[in-house]
């Protein structure tokens, strides 16, 4: 054992690789020579994407300490996105605890905010970035944030209930995608 614990492929998991699977076409337009994911958990969702497009390889790093800006033509992201108490999110990644995989603060977006001022840079001109995350964490406030402060476009584009979540992927691109 190396001493963490990652979390389960779940429904979240699921989701987002039938969203990619879904919107295989806008992917191989994009024709990516990066594809980034964050906060890869269990590698599920890099790993399924990579066999798909016959690309592959990983880097480790915290949030953004090892991307190059305007070099991520994919960008993967399901974040710890459950709403909890700031205390709750702050301890699981100061302690590198299992709940850092899910605790996002009090409306589950601490990481997700930490990542968008710094979007804009990250993605290449034909960069897209697909978001995993909950009702709970106001996914049409994330759209106007996103358009507002990089000028992308923000697309729903797969739903589902699980327990007692409400999840949602969104798909941010710079331009209009080619339709799938």
């Amino acid at each position: 054992m190396l001493g963490f614990r990652v979390y389960e492929p779940s429904d979240d998991t699921y989701l987002l690789l039938d969203a990619l699977a879904a919107d295989l076409a806008v992917l191989r337009a994009a024709l990516p020579g990066v594809v980034l994911e964050l906060g890869s958990g269990s590698g599920c969702v890099i790993t399924g994407l990579a066999q798909i497009l016959a690309r592959g390889g990983v880097v480790r790093a915290d949030l953004l300490g090892a991307v190059r800006p305007g070099t991520v033509d994919v960008l993967l992201f399901n974040p710890p996105y459950v709403p909890t108490s700031e205390e709750e999110a702050a301890s699981g990644q100061a302690e590198r605890d299992i709940s850092a995989a899910w605790a996002g603060g009090p409306d589950g977006r601490v990481v997700v905010d930490r990542l968008l001022p710094d979007l804009g840079r990250l993605l290449s001109a034909r960069g897209v970035f697909y978001l995993l995350g909950v009702r709970e964490n106001r996914p049409d406030e994330l759209a106007a944030q996103v358009e507002a402060q990089h000028g992308m476009r923000a697309e729903l584009i797969a739903e589902r209930r699980a327990q007692n979540e409400r999840l949602f992927v969104m798909r941010f691109s710079r331009s209009q995608p080619a339709s799938a």
